[in-house]
């Protein structure tokens, strides 16, 4: 076992604080700070992750195909945590609009998260949907509108603006409930970690973190939502254009926005998390392309990555980190596997249940700046 993972082994005996459970119906000025009692605490602590298959599947090292879920064959690819001693803290990485899921797994400037595996980390890579089971599917008919209710068409990771949309207002979809029974099924082949189960993603990877974050506190430990979108909307739930989304938040830097990405309204209270949201500095923009072939300017990550850091470290069991950096809108660039495994570390260094007072923030890579709290200085 390297000594990275050796430490954080250590850490599995921190005494779990607060509740994992997520309730709703909070307003857009604050969070529901009330503590968790010793005997919830016991109880976070003493659950332990149901691992499952659907009946007759058996996960096999690699791709995963014809996974079955909610009337959907899915696929996954699988890579075994190496020089690892005890279940393995899990890593699952998205892809975004443009790159296919292999290229997120092994090719350098996607982030070849694959190589996570040697750094003692379970590696579990969701096939988007809209790539029909092929890892290899790039930008084609994942980059584009989403339908059925969905923004945005790599991944179902926030409802429509329009009343198609109304329906995954408090559902949260077939990818969020996915990479939880695709994790579980791991599990009964692989040894994993139940409190360090991550996931995080670029682009609409990153939104689909926050989705499953905000809905599904219950079961992840943390994530790593890069340039993701939150689609910011009006206090009550009303879609607001691009333009004045920006605007919202830019007159508001500080204030927990409701978003499309999760439910309405957000919830008062998620379960004990560590969180870390990247933003890819002034470049961190995406172009879309109209019928006749012009480009615009369609997503702006400042305001995104403003909102969802607002909303995490607004909450008493999460810990959030607010990392930036000048990579613009893709993986991160500088010393990737450094800051790869430098994240991944810092979100295993603290299991789910743990006492946010006892996180400690090690120094990033050279390149990235990196606070716990929310963005600051981004206006």
């Amino acid at each position: 076992m390297n000594q990275s993972l050796g430490v954080l082994r250590l850490a599995r005996g921190v005494v779990a604080l607060a509740l994992a459970s997520v309730a709703s119906g909070c307003s857009s000025t604050g969070a529901d700070r009330t503590a968790a009692t010793p005997a919830q605490a016991a109880s976070v602590a003493s659950e332990s992750v149901k691992w499952e298959c659907p009946a007759g599947y058996e996960v096999k090292e690699g791709l995963n195909v014809d996974f079955p879920h909610k009337g959907m064959k899915r696929a996954f690819i699988v890579y075994p945590a190496k020089n690892v001693s005890g279940p393995a803290p899990v890593w699952v990485p998205m892809t975004g609009s443009v790159e296919s899921t292999n290229d997120n797994l092994t090719v350098a400037r996607s982030g070849a998260n694959s190589l996570l595996a040697d750094h003692g980390y379970t590696v579990i890579a969701p096939v988007r949907a809209c790539a029909n089971q092929d890892p290899n599917i790039r930008g084609q008919v994942c980059n584009g509108p989403g339908s059925n209710g969905w923004n945005w068409n790599p991944w179902f990771e926030g409802r429509a603006a329009g009343p198609s949309g109304e329906r995954w207002k408090n559902d949260e979809g077939p990818d969020s409930s996915f990479l939880v029974a695709m994790v579980q099924c791991v599990g009964t082949k692989y040894k994993l970690d139940g409190r360090r189960l991550f996931l995080g993603g670029i682009s609409s990877g990153g939104t689909m973190t926050n989705r499953a974050l905000l809905f599904r506190s219950d079961f992840w430990a943390g994530g790593l939502p890069i340039s993701g979108e939150w689609y910011v909307t009006k206090d009550d739930g009303t879609p607001l254009s691009f333009d004045d989304a920006r605007a919202a938040v830019a007159a508001a830097p500080t204030k927990i926005h409701q978003g499309r990405v999760g439910p309405y309204p957000l919830p008062a209270k998620v379960g004990p998390m560590i969180v870390m949201t990247v933003w890819g500095g002034e470049n961190d923009l995406w172009n879309c392309t109209r019928p006749d072939g012009t480009r615009f300017l369609c997503s702006d990550y400042r305001p995104t990555t403003q909102a969802g850091s607002n909303f995490f470290s607004a909450q008493p069991n999460v810990v959030h980190v607010a990392c930036s950096s000048t990579h613009g809108h893709m993986w991160p660039q500088l010393k990737t596997q450094e800051f790869n495994r430098w994240a991944l570390d810092t979100l295993a260094s603290y299991p789910k249940g743990s006492d946010p007072r006892s996180f400690k923030l090690t120094p990033p890579p050279e390149g990235y700046q990196c606070h716990v709290g929310a963005f600051t200085g981004l206006y």
